[in-house]
């Protein structure tokens, strides 16, 4: 791996802490009593919260597009992973 090059450092970084909070969801839906419901809640704060950033984000100088990439990762790991992905789209 070539770390010179910033931009796949970046995406290193991003798939290494988005397949861990994907561990910790799934443990945590998985742990909860009811599993449908915690994962449902989980599922809609993560599509509201990338609607939130994608329209009013620019004003922190943050834009997720609304693509099927960022929709999939905000449906399946919720708003952690919507915070991810601006922290990379910030600095990143």
């Amino acid at each position: 791996m070539n770390f010179n090059n910033t931009a796949e450092t970046g995406k290193t970084i991003f798939y290494i802490i988005l397949i861990a909070v994907f561990i910790i969801m799934a443990v945590h839906y998985l742990r909860a009593k009811n599993p449908a419901k915690t994962g449902l809640k989980g599922m809609i704060s993560g599509v509201l919260s990338l609607f939130a950033v994608h329209f009013w984000g620019g004003y922190a100088g943050i834009y997720l597009p609304l693509n099927l990439f960022t929709s999939v990762i905000s449906i399946v790991l919720g708003m952690p992973a919507v915070i991810i992905m601006s922290l990379i789209e910030k600095f990143f």
